[in-house]
């Protein structure tokens, strides 16, 4: 009898000790994830126009909602945000689980107003300024600009002037010359005698010619050149030479040309080509090894309405010569309807080449990243902006500006960072010190201004206040 009796006893303890080791019985059931609404900020100030990013760290949600405190919302996860006024915003995410429960989290970010870091020159009421190139006068190591003012008002007409600046933004104001018909091309280049050359293209319906000034380096004007068959774009120096390209009449053809001058500025020899089924030009040219690159444009200049048609960009590669090896004409092109007359050909071409030894191409608005031989890896246009804009090189990385935004750039042209900095027209990014340094004009009203400003490599602002 006592040995039934143990047995039914550890038959009972058995049972009981199993059934608190099933798992398949829980009568205290887990009540899930706690609900938490948590994010994070990539920064808590910000310039007007930086993109503000976030991190999502809460837990039990099965949706979000992010109300950015300035009219405008979001239900993704982690979304990104800019600001286009400056102040104080609180932004608040909300989330909710399957059960629609909801928690909330607010945060504060402080958006600065990018203005309060530039420099405006006081230009007066009834005044346009637009900014035409900025460089480094290789003589003195200070920016300068090449800048035209317009007197909408009054009789004071148009004028190209030159402005140098100290580190302090300070500037010396010289003028230069009228402006002849349409410009939005110019640039200058210094001699080592110290003379130096301003060359302006100007327009009519048709191509029309250029305009140069020389001057010597205590602003005594030693004489000025016009021709009404050519066209110079830009130069850069080939040893003791400098090549000035553009494009050139011959025939009734106008063809790209590439003319070279010595030390003293005299023209003793100039190589035309012609592309494509009818004219061609010449923007912007950069040496490699081995010898050049040309970025410019085919197209069809016509006696009438549109005076310019069936534009399309050309890359041209020349060796150290200035033989043509061979060129690209891209005929998927943004730019076929949008440059209609001969004045487009006078805005701001730019071509670099990045470390990895890829090229970048922009001109009214289309970016083209291709490999070493012309082959495309990447095309974006930004529609909308002028003419007048500027590309700058890292090394594995550019900036680009468009229409009130700097944008940065990787090696194959994908996006990777921007800022609005509030310009319009901008012709160069300047390299210097560790930074970059623009001068640029802004629409006002009916008229331009134009301001001077800095950021970083990565476009964050420099405050260039007193």
């Amino acid at each position: 009898m006592k040995k039934y009796y143990l047995l039914g006893v550890c038959l009972i303890l058995l049972f009981a000790c199993s059934e608190d080791a099933n798992p398949l019985i829980d009568e205290n059931p887990d009540e899930g994830v706690a609900l938490k609404a948590c994010f994070e900020l990539s920064s808590t100030t910000i310039n007007v126009g930086e993109m503000l990013t976030f991190s999502n760290c809460s837990e039990g949600a099965t949706s979000y909602l992010f109300d950015f405190g300035n009219g405008t919302s979001s239900e993704l996860e982690s979304p990104s945000v800019s600001f286009e006024e400056g102040g104080s915003y609180d932004i608040t995410l909300t989330v909710t689980n399957d059960e629609q429960e909801s928690k909330s989290q607010t945060k504060t970010v402080t958006v600065i107003v990018i203005e309060a870091s530039y420099l405006f020159p006081e230009i007066p009421e009834g005044f346009t300024g637009l900014p035409l190139e900025v460089g480094v006068n290789p003589t003195t190591g200070n920016i300068y600009s090449l800048e035209l003012y317009q007197d909408n008002e009054g009789v004071g007409g148009s004028k190209f002037f030159y402005r140098e600046f100290d580190e302090n933004f300070q500037y010396a104001s010289n003028y230069i010359a009228d402006k002849p018909y349409n410009s939005g091309s110019g640039f200058v280049n210094f001699y080592p005698s110290g003379k130096m050359n301003f060359v302006f293209a100007r327009t009519l319906g048709g191509l029309y010619g250029t305009q140069e000034l020389n001057y010597t380096s205590v602003w005594t004007l030693l004489n000025a050149v016009s021709s009404a068959t050519k066209h110079s774009y830009g130069a850069l120096t080939a040893g003791s030479d400098y090549l000035y390209f553009g494009t050139e009449e011959e025939g009734g053809l106008y063809k790209t040309a590439v003319e070279k001058r010595n030390s003293s500025g005299d023209a003793f020899a100039v190589v035309l080509n012609n592309f494509g089924p009818a004219d061609s030009m010449i923007g912007d040219m950069i040496a490699i090894d081995g010898g050049y690159v040309a970025y410019g444009a085919v197209f069809s200049k016509n006696i009438s309405l549109p005076y310019v048609s069936d534009y399309q960009p050309l890359l041209i590669f020349l060796d150290g010569d200035l033989n043509v090896t061979s060129h690209v004409i891209y005929e998927d092109t943004s730019l076929s309807e949008n440059v209609e007359d001969c004045n487009g050909l006078n805005g701001s071409y730019q071509l670099t080449r990045l470390s990895n030894g890829n090229l970048v191409m922009y001109s009214h608005g289309e970016l083209r990243v291709t490999d070493a031989e012309g082959n495309t890896i990447n095309k974006t246009f930004f529609e909308g902006s002028s003419t007048i804009q500027a590309l700058v090189e890292l090394g594995d990385s550019f900036v680009i500006s468009t229409d009130e935004y700097l944008r940065k750039f990787n090696a194959q042209g994908a996006q990777t960072a921007q800022l609005k900095y509030n310009g319009n027209y901008l012709p160069e990014l300047i390299k210097k010190d560790n930074a970059l340094f623009f001068i640029a004009g802004y629409d006002q009203e009916n008229e331009i201004k134009i301001f001077y400003g800095a950021c970083d490599n990565d476009l964050m602002l420099i405050d260039l206040s007193p």
